[in-house]
């Protein structure tokens, strides 16, 4: 009877739990899904995106970081008891030259990620190269659109690939953008009227006009 009774009330308890951290559309009880979770699944996935783009995988992974491969597997469970170090994840990117975790968090900051390149290492092609990118892009995404319309409705996979390609196009044009600036203007004005063309640099500038 003491059991029958214990496991009644221990399964009242676990519906209770259960109902309170019931998810809703994007909430968890009252509070909005981002606020209560320790870390995001689409965290986890640019994680996982980077690590796999590593040529060696996990187990490269697991030794940058100086860690076994279980260590990596338990804090890549987004429902897990463990979380991922945001400093792990920033060298595994390093080591992986992406920019799937920086991607990650400007897309859900509401922004885009644009890189900056070594102006040491940078050339007027490299510049105009970022302009051409960019108009791929778009060229891209004129496609995705008349396909995605074409019956009247863009589904869900339609809408992802659009959002996707838009995101590439901005990042693509702001890179441009920065680097054209980085390059050409004094970083003490703020006035784009008192942009110039220093070093080697203003000697090839009849190249970005061809």
């Amino acid at each position: 009877m003491i059991g029958k009774r214990f496991g009644l009330n221990w399964s009242i308890k676990k519906q209770r739990h259960e109902s309170n951290h019931r998810i809703k559309g994007l909430t968890v009880g009252n509070e909005p899904i981002w606020k209560v979770e320790r870390q995001p699944s689409w965290l986890v996935v640019a994680i996982k995106k980077t690590i796999t783009d590593l040529p060696g995988g996990y187990a490269e992974a697991a030794e940058w970081l100086g860690v076994t491969e279980n260590a990596l597997f338990n804090r890549l469970r987004v429902d897990g008891d463990q979380i991922f170090p945001l400093g792990w994840a920033m060298v595994l990117q390093r080591a992986g030259g992406s920019t799937h975790i920086a991607d990650a968090v400007a897309r859900h900051s509401q922004g885009v990620f644009v890189p900056l390149a070594d102006v040491d290492d940078l050339d007027n092609a490299d510049i105009n190269q970022r302009l051409m990118e960019s108009i791929e892009w778009i060229g891209r995404h004129s496609n995705f659109v008349r396909k995605a319309t074409a019956d009247g409705v863009i589904d869900a996979d339609e809408r992802a690939q659009i959002e996707e390609n838009s995101y590439q196009v901005i990042a693509k044009f702001q890179e441009h953008v920065t680097l054209l600036y980085r390059v050409f203007c004094v970083a003490e004005k703020s006035d784009a009227r008192e942009c110039a063309a220093p070093g080697a640099l203003a000697n090839n500038s009849s190249s970005m006009e061809k």
